[in-house]
């Protein structure tokens, strides 16, 4: 991502003056009311846009965005599932035992005993949770992100200390 952090995706255009509904991928609902310049970002990431967010207020769960020279839903429709990423110098402060999804990504899991029980190769919200999805020995599955299950993370180990429940990574 060339040290960047994607907050939201634009979904779909929004009314006729060009306003944006954008799905956040952050838990801070405010945090897009706090940000100027952001990059836009193609599906593919083949292409960047540079843009300057002019105003944001919440609708239904997402953030309705009006960016600076987009005017039309016909402008917005062509930014469809682009995502919105800021600097990661712009990155929030996180709390205690709090981290960015992407800092996950790539940590090993290790259980008690100092058994690699696999990598995190991506994250996804589920049954209202975050799941870790998780590749060991060509088999992937999901580990609930939990502190009874993830005793422990340390990003400077790039490892996730685990307590796995019975049989949730066979297959």
């Amino acid at each position: 991502m060339g040290g960047r952090i994607a907050v939201g995706v634009i979904r779909k255009p929004h009314g006729v003056r060009g306003e944006a509904s954008v799905e956040a991928w952050t838990d801070a609902p405010d945090r897009f009311a706090e940000l100027t310049d952001v990059t836009l970002v193609s599906p593919d990431e083949s292409s960047t846009r540079a843009a300057t967010i002019e105003s944001t207020r919440p609708h239904s769960g997402r953030a309705l965005i009006k960016f600076a020279g987009i005017d039309s839903p016909e402008d917005v429709a062509l930014l469809r599932d682009w995502t919105i990423e800021i600097d990661e110098s712009e990155a929030r402060t996180l709390e205690p035992n709090e981290y960015f999804l992407h800092d996950l990504v790539g940590l090993t899991l290790v259980d008690a005993a100092g058994r690699e029980r696999g990598r995190v190769v991506g994250t996804e919200e589920g049954g209202g949770a975050l799941l870790l999805n998780v590749e060991h020995g060509g088999r992937r599955f999901d580990v609930p992100f939990a502190a009874e299950i993830c005793t422990n993370v340390d990003l400077a180990a790039k490892r996730i200390i685990v307590n796995l429940p019975g049989g949730i990574d066979e297959v």
